[in-house]
């Protein structure tokens, strides 16, 4: 039976071969960029950790980038498939004309204000920005959001200073100097800033309910070539949203191992709530924040955006329609399904 069964296959690629069809086999392969040991996509790092990609058939490397620009590079250049880091330049980069495309999320807000603690009550509402000098880091979506939030409060802009800085621990250290009176952090530097004296004036996701962070970019080319592989890696990234629900203790083992931090810093990151996870592309909330970016004057012109081309939900609504087939009964995802229709008809 085996004997037959290879000479029938075998004689279905010499068929392919004469009428010039080339047979190949499913690409499985895909590389993740990542900024080093950056546990910022953290079930990316958890679903590799687990095992949960070679289970689903794929075989996941990740590729070190210097920051979200040499990412989406790195995708154009075809060393790399997938950046789960960064919605800013994927953003101003496909309202340029690149064939980016946005296919899944990463986590939402995160987004913190921090200051000193003389001016700790300095600032609750996006009024009290007025006339103060903010640090921030480019690629970080609250100072973008918080900049929208501030106009719409009615706050002249000619009063507030915007400062971009190199990182966020150079935001802290601003602060901390009194050469910013406010700045604003992401990734667990709200710990930092607070272990460092600092304090936490405001999360900008109170002001804006799972404001978008970071998203997972990939490009026309690679899910024309490998869309049954996306699929794939968004399950095994959804099983470890499952894990991180349900085992806090392996969850935390694992992302500590991959990063060298602590257990307090990777316990702030993943359950403080301030960065919430999700795989959700959540299109609405794409568009709202170009629509932010464009307001602030961040993006041409002559944007080439088109929301349709720009978001594909499809390969994130397949691979949760895979799991609620596996687990009809798990409640997360009926959950997720539920945030799905909401966040991208």
């Amino acid at each position: 039976m085996k004997r037959r069964t290879m000479k029938g296959i075998v004689s279905v690629i010499a068929a392919g071969m004469l009428m010039g069809v080339t047979v190949q086999a499913a690409d499985n392969s895909l590389v993740v960029a990542n900024t080093g040991n950056s546990i910022k996509a953290a079930m990316v790092v958890l679903a590799s950790e687990m095992g949960y990609y070679e289970e689903e058939g794929l075989d996941v490397t990740f590729e070190n980038v210097t920051d979200l620009n040499a990412g989406l590079t790195a995708i154009d250049l075809g060393k790399a498939d997938i950046l789960p880091l960064g919605v800013i330049p994927s953003v101003t980069f496909i309202s340029q004309g690149s064939d980016f495309v946005i296919f899944g999320g990463t986590i939402a807000e995160g987004s913190q204000a921090v200051v000193t603690e003389d001016n700790q009550d300095t600032i609750h509402e996006m009024k009290d920005f007025a006339g103060k000098t903010i640090s921030c880091v480019r690629p970080e979506t609250g100072h973008m959001i918080a900049e929208n939030l501030i106009r719409e409060a009615g706050v002249s802009m000619d009063t507030v200073n915007f400062v971009e800085m190199d990182g966020f621990q150079s935001v802290i250290e601003a602060v901390s100097k009194g050469t910013a009176d406010v700045g604003f952090v992401n990734s667990g530097f709200g710990q930092v800033a607070e272990q460092q004296g600092l304090k936490v004036a405001l999360n900008v996701g109170d002001f804006v309910p799972d404001a978008v962070c970071c998203r997972q970019t990939t490009s026309k080319r690679v899910i024309e070539e490998k869309r049954d592989a996306l699929v794939k890696f968004q399950i095994a990234n959804l099983r470890a949203m499952k894990l991180k629900q349900e085992d806090r203790e392996t969850t935390i083992e694992k992302l500590m191992e991959f990063s060298g931090q602590s257990e307090e810093y990777v316990e702030y990151c993943i359950y403080a709530d301030v960065m919430k996870i999700t795989m959700d592309p959540a299109k609405n909330r794409i568009q709202d924040f170009y629509e932010i970016m464009a307001a602030n004057g961040d993006i041409p012109e002559d944007s080439k955006w088109n929301l349709k081309e720009a978001v594909d939900p499809s390969i994130y609504e397949e691979a949760l329609n895979v799991m609620m087939e596996r687990e009809p009964e798990e409640t997360l995802w009926q959950e997720l399904r539920e945030d799905f229709e909401e966040n991208n008809q």
